[in-house]
């Protein structure tokens, strides 16, 4: 009985916070008189106090906007948001960060060289490729490029090991083959 009283009162005061009629909330079916040590709760009592009832007018009104369209606003405290991609924050190498790459072969990605040619020499086996300057270089093993560096050359082809950023795969690289067209 108790329970009961105090669902009504809450019920109460939120009509009268969200500006119903108290015709409504009387509506209510008739309780039984409280006990001695019981004390009721009046809407006039609950009505007459000065409550804090700013952060429920803005909860309110946010539910409000949100049903209108008119906007959605989501707090994360601390979490990752589910709501933005998981590749944010990886800009594509076309984008603004190509203007900030570094000069020659050193600022070129592996889609962007073409595999020319390869030589024996007595200190190991060199590669010729074409960048995208139209320029030709000489690569060996090692040698680093924008986004990976030459894992091995071998005489009829050159691997290449790309670093990636893609968050689904294994490995944050992948090994890319180039061969010589015949």
């Amino acid at each position: 009985m108790m329970r009961m009283r105090t669902i009504v009162a809450w019920g109460a005061l939120v009509l009268v916070l969200t500006g119903l009629p108290l015709a409504v909330a009387q509506e209510a079916p008739a309780e039984p008189t409280p006990a001695a040590g019981d004390q009721p709760a009046d809407l006039e009592t609950l009505a007459g106090e000065d409550l804090d009832v700013s952060s429920i007018e803005q909860i309110l009104r946010g539910d409000q906007q949100v049903l209108e369209g008119e906007f959605f606003t989501y707090d994360p405290a601390g979490r990752r948001d589910p709501f933005r991609s998981l590749l944010e924050g990886f800009e594509d190498v076309e984008g603004p960060a190509a203007a900030e790459r570094p000069p020659g072969l050193a600022g070129m990605l592996v889609e962007e060289v073409v595999l020319q040619g390869i030589i024996q020499t007595p200190s190991g086996i060199l590669a010729f490729v074409q960048g995208r300057d139209n320029l030709s270089y000489i690569i060996r093993e090692g040698t680093q490029l924008y986004n990976g560096e030459v894992k091995t050359i071998e005489p009829k082809r050159v691997v290449f090991r790309q670093q990636t950023n893609d968050p689904k795969q294994l490995k944050p690289y992948q090994d890319v083959v180039r061969e010589i067209a015949e």
